[in-house]
Order: C-alpha cells, then structure tokens, then sequence
C-alpha cells in the first residue's frame, strides 16, 4: 500500500494529537484517509474572510 506525506504547522499537528487523545478510536491514518475521500466527492473549500495590516507586511519587507 503506497504511504503519502503531509506536512502540518506545529498549531495543526497539536490539534490533531488533542484530538486523537481525545477520541482514541480514530487514529491519524484513518482520519486522514476520512477527510481525502470526503473531499474528493466533495470538494468545497470553505474560506473565512480575513484581514492584512499591509503596514506590518511592507515592513517585515524591508527588513
């Protein structure tokens, strides 16, 4: 069976390890493995609006 890799932020990968702690009958595998399919028949990406503080963007720059 081909093994695929995924990189995640620290912020997801702590996310994910609260999560499998929490609900020890998934694991990361199978949740990954939920969430591909579920998305390859459905694939919706729901996107939250956000702001940029173009000020803060220009000077990291410049830097």
């Amino acid at each position: 069976m081909p093994t695929k890799a995924i990189r995640f932020s620290e912020k997801e990968d702590k996310a994910i390890k609260d999560f499998i702690e929490k609900n020890p009958y998934f694991d990361f595998s199978t949740i990954a493995r939920m969430a591909i399919l579920n998305f390859i028949e459905k694939p919706e990406i729901k996107l939250k609006p956000t702001t940029v503080d173009f000020k803060q963007v220009n000077k990291k720059r410049l830097q």
